[in-house]
């Protein structure tokens, strides 16, 4: 279970910062889509966080 999420955050944060990119550059779709690729970004890193969190415990 721990290396599946672990998968997923990382799905969540590459899907965030290349949409993030492409939004910037190519796809223009303003405001909307730099706010749904941040909270990819935001998901992936939490999930981090909480991973991190397991680890030291």
């Amino acid at each position: 279970m721990k290396k599946k999420i672990e998968h997923i955050t990382f799905v969540l944060l590459i899907v965030g910062t290349v949409g993030l990119l492409m939004n910037e550059f190519f796809l223009e779709w303003g405001m909307s889509g730099t706010f749904l690729f941040a909270v990819f970004n935001v998901a992936g890193l939490v999930g981090f966080w909480f991973l991190f969190l397991d680890q030291k415990q």
